[in-house]
């Protein structure tokens, strides 16, 4: 995958219900940080929201690496090779 293929993902996450919003730019990146950018500032009085601006390959990867936004039962650490977490 190169810097052109990675598709951006603006999430919301309320960390007061628990709940992520998820707004996909696909490859526009300048639209996604246009984006970020105004959703800091429109949450920018709100302590309860987390706002971040991922890019990957797919919602999918995004929901794997950043479980703690979503409701899933897998773990990061549970996607990497037998033996890496042993130390």
């Amino acid at each position: 995958m190169t810097a052109v293929e990675i598709n951006h993902f603006l999430v919301l996450y309320n960390l007061a219900e628990g709940r992520a919003e998820v707004k996909s730019f696909g490859l526009n990146y300048d639209a996604a940080l246009e984006a970020y950018a105004k959703a800091e500032q429109d949450f920018s009085n709100r302590e309860t929201y987390d706002i971040v601006l991922l890019g990957a390959d797919s919602i999918d990867t995004i929901k794997r690496t950043h479980s703690s936004y979503f409701h899933t039962e897998e773990t990061f650490e549970s996607l990497l090779p037998p033996g890496v977490l042993v130390g």
